[in-house]
């Protein structure tokens, strides 16, 4: 490392070609290769704000300081983000001086450490869940600034080079084969997107060393990247060395086969695209998306697989967490030709997400689905959820619940509807009020029986009933019922009411309940 104070301006708004002649050699090449990357790829928008990911070290101080050069030329303003991991003795020393040389260059600064420790029992990994944790603070960043931003970081060809090698050792599909992308977006779920910009993808790590000597630089050293524990670094210090005396260009031909893999990955995304928005059913952003299972299978098998990740991407949904396995059991689980296949439900996926196949043959559906929500939209009343507690019914008036209204009344025998003994609305009951006593709502319970009515007081599961109406075991724990105080069941809702409360001739005060769709419902907790 070389020692030496920050010390660069365009204070007259040079052009890039003035900059370029007036520049080192070492600098020309750093410079020329971002300008090419401007030109080519539109990486900075004028007026729009961009945080440089500076960790101190010699890729991304390279970097901060020839945007910095840049800059005015693009109209564009930098701001500085690093975030202490906190997993190096050093790490507070890295802090303060990309603090010293954001100071020196006057542009914003914004940095936290994170609590030592708090990233070691991580399931995902230290080096994932650092990577995670730089990501949120990166966001955090952006939010706080409250505007539209581009974040660059200082990913070079190297580290292209090295994430092919990467992908391809631990396995992967065409997406991750393709490496890492010019202009792309924040890998996080949150919203809005955020810009994410690699303008080094071009450059070497020797040109990045070499820039930063020929302007007197100094920069931090991580020894982590010397660990051999790490794969990466086996790859940079190992096998990238034995490929090179192969191929004295093996770092271009990686990067180039990277961006030849990832046109065709965008050309099978978008492909995928259409296919998804041919086999949707229905689709809630963030919360369900049902598939045509019989229309899918059709398509090949690397349609079928590519349809599948875009779903997953519509719905935010983590592919890294879900893997290339967990895609292809899936799509065996829910192949509607498979011998094995067959409707059930929800089935988890992650923490947050379920799946579900629904029918058969022409009619199956695949629902993905976060936890807690139906597979699909139901039109008729259903709690949603168990109830750890059942809901007193008022004598008169009405019970609002998901979007229905369960409203009780009592009448008296000679105001009963014309077609009080028909079944046509199997939503209403009509029962002896002083038989059924005071009322409330649940859902059904492990044991739960009830007297159907017609069967002369003899009992039956619930279960049993629900598998005689074919109701799909999804909603049998939210179904609403309705029983007495003792726990009696009065009303399988929609199914079946108690031969014990049956309106008689010696029925004195008749008790209805009827449920009716509200779209003015208040929600009951």
């Amino acid at each position: 490392m070389i020692s030496s104070d920050i010390s660069i301006d365009n204070p007259t708004g040079a052009s890039p070609d003035q900059l370029l002649r007036q520049a080192t050699p070492p600098a020309r090449v750093i410079l020329a290769a971002l300008v090419a990357a401007q030109a080519r790829r539109e990486l900075f928008i004028a007026g729009q704000p961009v945080i440089v990911a500076v960790s101190g070290g010699a890729d991304s101080l390279c970097l901060l300081h020839a945007l910095h050069q840049l800059a005015p030329c693009w109209r564009v303003s930098l701001h500085v983000a690093h975030l202490d991991h906190a997993l190096r003795p050093e790490s507070a020393a890295d802090a303060a001086f990309v603090a010293d040389v954001a100071q020196k260059l006057a542009l914003p600064f914004y940095t936290t450490r994170l609590t030592p420790g708090i990233l070691d029992d991580d399931p995902q990994g230290l080096e994932a869940a650092a990577r995670s944790a730089r990501y949120a603070f990166l966001r955090q960043v952006a939010d706080q600034m409250g505007a539209p931003v581009t974040l660059a970081t200082a990913h070079h060809q190297d580290d292209q080079a090295e994430t092919l090698l990467l992908h391809l050792v631990q396995g992967s599909g065409l997406p991750g084969l393709a490496g890492m992308a010019w202009v792309g977006q924040l890998p996080d779920a949150a919203q809005p997107p955020i810009r994410l910009v690699r303008p080094l993808l071009a450059t070497r790590r020797a040109a990045i060393h070499e820039y930063l000597r020929s302007e007197g630089l100094a920069w931090r050293e991580d020894h982590t990247n010397q660990d051999p524990a790490h794969l990466r670094n086996r790859l940079r210090h190992e096998v990238l060395p034995t490929l090179e005396a192969i191929n004295p260009n093996i770092h271009a031909t990686l990067a180039r086969t990277a961006h030849l893999l990832a046109t065709e990955a965008d050309h099978a995304a978008s492909r995928d695209r259409a296919t998804l928005d041919a086999v949707t059913v229905t689709y809630t952003p963030s919360t369900r998306l049902i598939l045509d299972l019989f229309h899918l299978a059709e398509y090949d098998e690397a349609t079928r697989r590519g349809t599948l990740r875009q779903a997953f991407m519509a719905l935010g949904i983590d592919l890294r967490a879900v893997g290339l396995d967990g895609i292809d059991r899936l799509l065996n689980q829910a192949d509607p030709f498979s011998p094995t296949f067959a409707p059930g439900g929800p089935h988890p996926l992650l923490a947050e997400w379920q799946w579900t196949i629904l029918g058969s043959g022409a009619a199956a559906r695949l629902a993905l689905h976060r936890a807690g929500v139906l597979p699909q939209p139901v039109d008729h009343p259903h709690v949603g959820a168990p109830l750890a507690t059942p809901l007193p019914l008022p004598p008169t008036g009405a019970l609002s619940h998901t979007g229905w209204q369960l409203q009780s009344t009592l009448l008296a025998p000679g105001d009963l509807p014309a077609d009080w003994r028909s079944r046509s609305q199997p939503w209403r009951l009509l029962c002896d009020a002083e038989q059924s006593g005071e009322l409330y709502l649940t859902t059904p319970q492990a044991g739960m029986k009830i007297a159907p009515l017609g069967m002369g007081g003899r009992h039956r599961a619930v279960g049993d009933i629900f598998t005689d109406h074919k109701i799909a075991p999804y909603l049998r724990p939210g179904w609403p019922v309705v029983v007495a105080g003792d726990g009696t069941v009065i009303w399988l809702c929609g199914l079946t009411m108690a031969d014990t409360v049956r309106i008689h001739s010696s029925t004195r005060q008749v008790g209805q309940l009827i449920w009716q769709r509200n779209l003015d419902t208040q929600v009951v907790p």
